[in-house]
């Protein structure tokens, strides 16, 4: 059980992190896309919002006319993006770190469950006070994250 956990939460945490990165605007290119058109695909009956347009980064190196987002834009709007290092582009923001900032959290936290299991596979069931802090700290720090993602989400949405 303390390998699986270890695997998911090493998994979460890596990925995560990373789309935390474009979130808060710390990795990536910066830049603005123009958006030409959107579209919609189905999947599984629900739609899926997809929009084009030219990505150009603040500093005009990189320009791709044909940079894609699976956000609902509107046409003929300027938007922040990040472009990613495999060339996607992420909307950078409040709502959106916060979200990658709770997942991360919680793969921290599966990561410090991973090492209690393996502890209390060998005898010990006595969790220290200085672990204890630590999860009780990272899971109400990771609610804080999700409620204020939450929370900015839907007040940019009106």
């Amino acid at each position: 059980m303390s390998a699986g956990l270890l695997v998911v939460g090493t998994t979460l945490t890596w990925f995560a992190a990373t789309h935390f990165g474009y979130a808060a605007g710390l990795a990536g290119k910066p830049g603005h896309l123009r958006v030409a058109s959107c579209s919609w695909s189905r999947a599984g009956g629900h739609r899926y919002p997809h929009c084009h347009g030219t990505f150009r980064s603040t500093g005009g190196a990189v320009v791709d006319p044909g940079a894609t987002i699976d956000t609902k834009l509107r046409v003929g709007s300027t938007v922040t993006l990040q472009r990613t290092s495999p060339g996607t582009y992420e909307q950078p923001g409040l709502p959106a770190s916060c979200g990658w900032l709770a997942l991360t959290q919680l793969g921290l936290l599966t990561l410090l469950l991973a090492l209690l299991a393996a502890r209390n596979k060998h005898g010990t069931r006595r969790t220290p006070r200085p672990l204890r802090l630590i999860i009780g700290t990272l899971a109400t720090t990771t609610l804080v994250s999700v409620l204020a993602g939450g929370v900015v989400g839907v007040a940019g949405a009106f």
